[in-house]
């Protein structure tokens, strides 16, 4: 059995038996669906009917409310029955986590039991021909008439397009700029499957998901009522971002599965194959492989439970729910292509699943956002914590005569903050870090005295030539630098000359 977490609680500890042993039941029946290229509808059904879908929506509204951590332990395993995972994800992500924060009262009575019995399917979208990564550029409108809104457009690379019921969109609701330029341009809403205008127009044959159902869809003056609105209007950027964290995590945990299920194919394999008159199990190579596939699954498996811990104690996660997915997809990819060296010619064949896991997880890096974008998001977040922001101030330490990080203060400190002064400091500075600029705090550090007069005195020096300065798109000064000519006014060039114990006197000139 799958390890359970030491946080988990017991109604999670049971629903892990419970949903590991119902995949292992079916993991024959998600095989023959695999190779038959059918939609598994009768596996659908049972997961439907074991409730698996409600696991993460509140008790009063028909579910288990096991919230992330349960969704989690359910993808998991359900990740493993091919196909029927997927589903299961796109399903849970097409409205829950929008509709538990921004629905009506009234809304969540009527959508939250239909999700948790999961009769019908959803699913959720966003890619258009003009927006994939760049979500906010959606063209697919909104219009107000009376109590209806009119939707036209079109949203492709659905997942589940067709077979579900229950469409999870984002519309633009405005074209003015200044709504585009806050985000306030987009509302989401709630379309359904039998509406007129709206209709399927195009099945997408994908590098894999061969009988997961992905594609485009058209909406021809598609009608529906303002109470399919979730959200305020305007809002739907909001809307779209409050679902990402609880996306992201699920689309890594469904693939977790998949690497144990790799680990144990290639542990049967490589103990049955003999080459060289050697099990291949003995070969250093395939150990080392193997290795690295139980470590990945291991790291991702608890990582994974961890960020959905965030979740589940009201934290917003971006950056791990962000590195998670991230994380998880590469390594999935990469689990397959190793499983594919190990088995050799084997690996190459269909009638192991190797080449699959390798193929599933270059899908998993494309997604719910692209392993570029999932980067991007762990970097700009990242460069707004404080932890990671803490000054890291290099001084010239006579003691050892060399540059080394340091709280003490600049030996400037406190001296009138003048033109020569000032340069002083900068052009000590080069000494200290010869490749870099200095901020306008660095150098307020340094010396001390007011940003405003830091800012005039460095001005007055770069007239002079004295100083270099990078400025902002407003034009204000970020940093400075001094230049060769402020260096030679600063100190004379003895002063920024270094040279290791080691160096001989007469090679110097």
């Amino acid at each position: 059995m799958s390890e359970p977490y030491f946080w988990w609680t017991e109604d999670q500890r049971e629903i892990a038996k419970k949903v590991e042993k119902f995949v292992e039941e079916n993991f024959t029946a998600a095989e023959e669906y695999y190779w038959k290229k059918e939609f598994p509808w009768d596996l659908v059904k049972k997961v439907a009917k074991e409730g698996y879908f409600g696991v993460g929506i509140p008790k009063e509204y028909g579910g288990m409310e096991l919230g992330a951590t349960g969704s989690c332990i359910v993808a998991e395993q359900l990740g493993r029955l091919y196909s029927v995972g997927h589903v299961f994800v796109v399903s849970m992500l097409a409205g829950l986590e929008q509709i538990l924060r921004y629905a009506t009262d009234e809304q969540k009575e009527k959508w939250l039991p239909q999700l948790a019995k999961g009769e019908e399917l959803g699913a959720v979208c966003i890619t258009e021909p003009f927006a994939g990564s760049d979500a906010a550029n959606v063209m697919t409108t909104a219009e107000k008439d009376g109590d209806e809104w009119i939707i036209n457009g079109k949203k492709r690379y659905i997942t589940g397009a067709g077979v579900s019921d229950r469409y999870f969109i984002y519309a633009k609701t405005s074209d003015d700029p200044s709504d585009t330029k806050q985000y306030s341009h987009l509302t989401s809403f709630l379309v359904e499957k039998g509406t007129p205008g709206f209709s399927l127009e195009r099945i997408n044959p994908l590098i894999g998901f061969e009988n997961v159902p992905n594609g485009y869809l058209s909406f021809e003056d598609v009608r529906i009522p303002d109470e399919n609105r979730i959200g305020p209007v305007g809002k739907g950027w909001n809307v779209m971002m409050a679902g990402l964290n609880f996306e992201r995590l699920i689309a890594g945990a469904v693939f977790v599965g998949t690497l144990k299920d790799i680990i144990r194919l290639l542990f049967h394999y490589t103990r049955r194959r003999v080459q060289f008159r050697r099990q291949t199990n003995r070969l250093q190579g395939n150990q080392e492989k193997i290795a690295e596939i139980i470590s990945r699954y291991r790291m991702g498996r608890i990582f994974s439970y961890y960020c959905a811990k965030e979740l589940d104690d009201g934290k917003e996660p971006m950056i791990n729910a962000a590195i998670a997915k991230m994380e998880v997809s590469e390594w999935v990819r990469e689990a397959g292509e190793k499983a594919i060296q190990v088995m050799g010619g084997d690996g190459l064949t269909k009638f192991y699943y190797a080449e699959r896991l390798m193929r599933e997880g270059k899908i998993g890096e494309i997604v719910a956002g692209t392993t570029e974008i999932q980067k991007l998001i762990i970097y700009r977040f990242a460069s707004m914590l404080p932890d990671y922001n803490a000054s890291v101030r290099m001084r010239w330490n006579e003691e050892v005569n060399a540059p080394v990080v340091s709280k003490v203060d600049s030996q400037f400190k406190d001296l009138e903050l003048t033109d020569e002064n000032l340069l002083k400091v900068i052009a000590h500075d080069y000494k200290v870090n010869p490749g870099l600029y200095m901020t306008l705090d660095d150098a307020r550090d340094d010396i001390g005295g007011s940003r405003s007069k830091t800012k005039r005195v460095i001005e007055s020096l770069e007239e002079q030539g004295l100083v270099v300065t990078h400025r902002d798109r407003g034009g204000n000064i970020e940093l400075v630098k001094a230049t060769y000519k402020g260096l030679q006014k600063a100190f004379p060039k003895e002063y920024y000359e270094w040279y290791p114990d080691w160096y001989a006197d007469t090679d110097k000139f």
